[in-house]
C-alpha cells in the first residue's frame, strides 16, 4: 500500500481502491442492507391524508394559463399523488446529510413477499413535521455510524498487514466518537436548512406578490428565479463536495470541513469534478440495472445488496480521494511555512 501513500491517487485510482476495501470488507454492507430490509418488509408512514387533503389542492390551476404550465401543473400533480400513495416517510432514514445506499429508499414501489399495511397514516402538518424530524435525526445517525466505519477501515488499510478474513471490532473511545459525528453531522445539516430557508422564503415572498399582480407572470418568474437558484445550489454543493468526508476522516468541526473541503476542492477542480461525475454514472447506471429486475423479489433482493455495494465502494473512494489530496495540500502548505 505504499505505493498509494506516496503517489498521487487519482480518480480511477480511488475508485480501485474503494472497490477493494469493500470486496475485503464486505461487512460494511451490514448497516445498508438491514435498513433495506426493513424499508422493504417493516411498517410504513404514509402521509396520503395528508396530500389528498393539503398538498393537491394547493396545485390547482387557474383559469387562462399557457399550455405548457398546465402540463406541468398536472405532472406535479401526478408525482405528488403517486407519493402519497406509496412513499414511506422512514425512508429519510437513508437521506440524511450522508445518505446511505438504499435501492428501497430511492424507489416508489417495489415487490415484496407481503406488502405491510401502514402502521400509521399522519393527516397533520404537525404530525408529519414531528415525524419527519424523528427519522431525520435517526438518519443522521446511521449515516455518520457507516460512513465513521468505512473511515476507519480507511485509516487502518495495508494491504500487506492487514488480512482479508479481519473481523470487525470497535476501538477504543467508539461510543463518543459517533455521538460527537452525530452532533457534527447535525449542525451541517441544521446549516444547510438555514440556507436553503434563506435563500426559498425571501423567492416564495416575492413570488406570492407577483401572483397577486399576474399569476402568467409570476409562474414565469419563479422558474427562472429557481433555475439561477439551482445552479448556485448546484455550485455550493460542489464546493462542500468532501465536508462530510473532512468531518468524520479528520475529526474536525463543521467549519473546519467546510474550510478543508473547499480547499481541497478548489485546488483540484477537475480532478473533484472527475470523481464526482464518475461516481455519479456508475451509482445512476447501476441504479438502473436495479430498477429493470426489481419487479420480482429475488431482483429486489439484488437490486438491494448491488446497491449497498456500490454505494459503499463509492463512499470508501471518495474518503481516499479526500484524504490523499488533503494530504498533500497540508503539507505543501507547511513546507511553504518552513
Amino acid at each position: 500500500m505504499d505505493e498509494h501513500v506516496e503517489t498521487k491517487l487519482g480518480v480511477i485510482d480511488s475508485l480501485s481502491l474503494g472497490f477493494q476495501l469493500v470486496a475485503r470488507r464486505p461487512w460494511l454492507l451490514i448497516l445498508p442492507v438491514l435498513l433495506d430490509l426493513f424499508l422493504w418488509l417493516g411498517p410504513r408512514i404514509s402521509l396520503q391524508p395528508l396530500f389528498s387533503r393539503l398538498i393537491l389542492p394547493m396545485l390547482q390551476m387557474p383559469d387562462g394559463l399557457p399550455e405548457d404550465i398546465q402540463q406541468m401543473i398536472t405532472f406535479s400533480q401526478e408525482i405528488l399523488q403517486q407519493m402519497g400513495e406509496h412513499w414511506n416517510l422512514l425512508s429519510l432514514l437513508a437521506q440524511g446529510v450522508v445518505g446511505l445506499p438504499s435501492f428501497i429508499g430511492s424507489q416508489v414501489a417495489v415487490a415484496a413477499p407481503w406488502q405491510p399495511p401502514a402502521a400509521l397514516a399522519v393527516n397533520s402538518v404537525g404530525g408529519a413535521l414531528g415525524w419527519a424530524v424523528l427519522t431525520g435525526l435517526g438518519g443522521i445517525l446511521l449515516g455518520g455510524l457507516y460512513l465513521w466505519l468505512i473511515a476507519a477501515q480507511l485509516r487502518r488499510w495495508r494491504m500487506d498487514e492487514i488480512p482479508a478474513d479481519e473481523t470487525a471490532t470497535a476501538p477504543p473511545g467508539f461510543l463518543r466518537a459517533l455521538a460527537l459525528t452525530w452532533l457534527r453531522l447535525l449542525l451541517l445539516s441544521l446549516l444547510f436548512l438555514g440556507l436553503i430557508l434563506l435563500v426559498t422564503l425571501p423567492i416564495s415572498l416575492v413570488g406570492g406578490a407577483l401572483s397577486f399582480i399576474s399569476p402568467t407572470f409570476a409562474i414565469s418568474s419563479m422558474s427562472l428565479l429557481s433555475m439561477v437558484t439551482v445552479s448556485l445550489g448546484l455550485w455550493a454543493g460542489f464546493i462542500m463536495f468532501f465536508v462530510t468526508d473532512a468531518i468524520v476522516m479528520d475529526d474536525v468541526g463543521v467549519l473546519q470541513g467546510v474550510w478543508r473541503s473547499a480547499n481541497v476542492v478548489w485546488r483540484n477542480l477537475w480532478p473533484t469534478l472527475g470523481i464526482a461525475l464518475l461516481s455519479y454514472v456508475i451509482g445512476a447506471g447501476f441504479t438502473l440495472i436495479w430498477d429493470r429486475i426489481a419487479n420480482t423479489t429475488w431482483g429486489t433482493a439484488v437490486g438491494i445488496l448491488g446497491t449497498a455495494y456500490i454505494g459503499a465502494a463509492i463512499s470508501a473512494a471518495g474518503l481516499a480521494f479526500y484524504r490523499d489530496r488533503r494530504k498533500r495540500w497540508l503539507e505543501a502548505a507547511a513546507s511553504r511555512v518552513v
